[in-house]
């Protein structure tokens, strides 16, 4: 009775210091990020030019995703790896206020998102592994629901800010919020992970690049997450093309966060029913329908309401992958497999996605892009079933001579 007692009180800790965790991370990111195409606009960049800087940031955030895994898994702390990153991403935040040209304007951001990139996969590692001690591993959804209603809050009050001032009005309170959650995070004890560093040698590392499966995840969703970068980054201009304000990039993103966490919070019972894989692949077809639908819109308040559509496909897709790289991954590198593939369909997909669509702007239009964007969609998603499917039943036997990896 003492131990049951022991057990919720500890898991009510846990739920309680993510949700609080969770609620901060998000609200402080929709400060800046939903605003990051208005700030490179501001600093007099073309839409191909935007595309290039963002392109480059997600070459960082390639580099710097499986860099910042292998660290947290050798450390064997995820806490510590985030408060070095929120300090650091804080100073480097200032740096964008006196930053102009292309040049010193790609690099600032380019050091801002080295920093910055791992904070959303390590979290949801640090907070997946905490819940599973206490078998509420289903749970993710529910904390991070917090975070989807700080971040829409908050980006909404910032594209007010930003609408009557300028972004780099923002910066200094947005590198301020950064390392007051530094602080606050490094006082965090409550699933604070494993409290040993691990030898680099045993992290087993060369299972990644025999894992066949994982392998075949990572081409789905890189190709899969093209039009997604693209159609993200881009949204903003679009808003202002249709002779939109720039607080309407805030409603717009509150939008998505909001229909974000309503998905977030149902995922637990969709876990129940429905296995990750399956959530992932449901999310594409939403994500049709997004690209589909911003290909015809003529309104403004249009994107703001097509934004809906954020939760059934952007939720879905990372709560699935979440869940399905949990189950593939070796129990002592899913950190390192979480930031791989986050580093894949948020950096690399950002690379091509953003480059390519900022090309596809300036010498087709808009609409060319989203229906570009549809067509690469579906084929990815068909190709992905199809070789799903024509290797489940060798993976199956291997599975069961224990020969998978």
């Amino acid at each position: 009775m003492e131990s049951t007692g022991f057990m919720e009180n500890r898991t009510k800790k846990i739920m309680a210091a993510f949700s609080v965790i969770y609620l901060l991370f998000l609200s402080a990111r929709a400060i800046f990020n939903p605003f990051v195409t208005v700030y490179l606009q501001e600093s007099g960049l073309s839409p191909e030019k935007i595309g290039i800087v963002t392109g480059a940031n997600s070459l960082v955030i390639v580099l710097s995703q499986p860099f910042w895994g292998i660290v947290s898994d050798k450390l064997g702390s995820v806490k510590k790896t985030l408060v070095f990153c929120m300090v650091f991403q804080a100073v480097f935040s200032l740096t964008l206020i006196y930053c102009s040209g292309f040049l010193p304007v790609a690099a600032c951001f380019c050091l801002y998102g080295f920093f910055s990139s791992p904070e959303g996969p390590l979290l949801d590692t640090w907070s997946l592994k905490s819940l599973k001690e206490v078998g509420k591993e289903e749970a993710v959804g529910q904390l991070k629901l917090w975070g989807c209603l700080g971040y829409a809050v908050c980006s909404v009050v910032s594209g007010l800010v930003i609408c009557q001032y300028s972004t780099k009005a923002i910066l200094p309170v947005f590198s301020m919020v950064l390392i007051a959650i530094g602080l606050l995070l490094s006082r965090v004890r409550t699933g604070a992970g494993v409290p040993n560093a691990m030898p680099l040698k045993k992290l087993n590392l060369k299972s990644i690049f025999l894992d066949k499966r994982f392998l075949l995840f990572l081409a789905f969703i890189f190709f899969g997450q093209l039009p997604h970068r693209a159609a993200y980054t881009f949204y903003p201009l679009l808003i202002t093309q249709l002779g939109g304000s720039k607080d309407m990039v805030g409603y717009t993103s509150a939008v998505m966060f909001v229909s974000e966490g309503i998905f977030l919070f149902l995922s637990r019972k969709l876990l129940t029913r429905w296995k990750p894989l399956t959530i992932v692949l449901c999310s594409s077809v939403f994500f049709v329908i997004w690209q589909f639908l911003y290909s015809i819109v003529a309104e403004p308040w249009q994107v703001a309401a097509i934004a809906v559509l954020d939760g059934p496909s952007y939720a879905l897709f990372t709560i699935g992958t979440l869940y399905y790289l949990d189950v593939l991954a070796p129990p002592n590198i899913r950190a390192t497999y979480q930031t791989i593939a986050y580093a894949v369909y948020f950096g690399l997909s950002g690379i091509v996605g953003n480059s390519v669509a900022g090309w596809v702007i300036e010498t087709f239009g808009y609409r060319t892009m989203y229906y570009v964007g549809m067509a690469v969609l579906v084929v990815a998603t068909a190709l992905f079933m199809l070789a799903e499917q024509y290797c489940e039943k060798g993976w199956r036997k291997n599975e069961n001579t224990g020969a998978l990896r």
